[in-house]
């Protein structure tokens, strides 16, 4: 039987703790790509499906991440580490979600590859009618307005999305602090000051050798019964985070000490070779 990990390792061994995840938003968001004018929404050849309102997981991603550094920084673990270019590369946060070495804040050898996945969540009704809205500026004194009209597409409150999370050879400890930071996701979209208001709720998930399910599964039906999230007994979200941290720091030990170890067998393999023998 499938079980959750005690320690924290290097490679992967074929874990996989899905999340499904629902998102309602509470108020219109704007869900864009490039521009402001531009929503998302995509029509799939299923004709139970047709077209839908998307939210990619990169745009998901990002919010998860920065609820979860928000959440790290808070018990004074890595206070400094930040996204994009002020990475720690060993922290919880990095761990989990990954980064590039070279461009962190820290200047590693190494690269950490995201241990968290998504897929893109799709709205569970289909979209009839998209509703724009017009916002122009207003002269304080002349109380007149100008040229700037600006036209945002948006989608309505109470759109409904539902999607699935992945984490990779997942530890008690960093199922938590994945779950936490799911369910801290309060807003979505583009703009976030005025708009997208969400509430995320988790209504179960699937521990298995591989994956289970995708969110395109979901949206064309009910996927195969799940299981309660509280059945995890995972710690709080505090406890987990120190803990993950502590096993963070061995890890990364141990992977700079490979990387290392690596470089120096080269190095002497560069010398054993000599001038005369080496490839030109």
């Amino acid at each position: 039987m499938v079980s959750l990990w005690s320690d924290l390792r290097v490679l992967a061994r074929g874990t996989y703790l899905q999340y499904v995840a629902r998102i309602k938003l509470l108020d219109d968001a704007i869900i864009r790509s490039n521009e402001p004018e531009e929503v998302l929404t995509y029509t799939y050849k299923n004709h139970d499906l047709g077209n839908r309102f998307i939210i990619p997981w990169r745009k998901i991603k990002g919010k998860v991440r920065r609820t979860a550094m928000e959440k790290m920084r808070g018990l004074g673990i890595s206070p400094d580490c930040h996204l994009k270019d002020g990475l720690c590369m060993k922290c919880p946060c990095c761990i989990l979600f990954g980064g590039t070495g070279d461009v962190s804040a820290a200047k590693v050898g190494y690269n950490l590859l995201s241990r968290v996945l998504g897929d893109t969540f799709i709205s569970t009704d289909r979209v009839d009618t998209i509703n724009s809205y017009t916002a122009n500026a207003v002269d304080e004194k002349s109380l007149t307005t100008g040229q700037a009209l600006m036209t945002l597409v948006k989608a309505p409150a109470e759109t409904e999305f539902r999607g699935v999370i992945t984490l990779r050879d997942p530890t008690k400890d960093s199922a938590a602090i994945v779950r936490d930071s799911l369910l801290r996701l309060t807003r979505v979209g583009a703009s976030t000051r005025e708009w997208g208001r969400c509430q995320t709720t988790i209504e179960g998930y699937y521990l298995s050798d591989q994956e289970e399910t995708s969110s395109y599964e979901l949206a064309c039906g009910e996927p195969p019964s799940l299981s309660a999230d509280a059945d995890l007994q995972l710690p709080s979200a505090d406890e987990a985070f120190r803990s993950f941290a502590e096993q963070c720091e061995s890890m990364v030990r141990e992977f700079a000490g490979t990387k290392k170890s690596s470089a120096k067998k080269e190095a002497k393999g560069r010398k054993k070779t000599g001038p005369e023998e080496s490839e030109e």
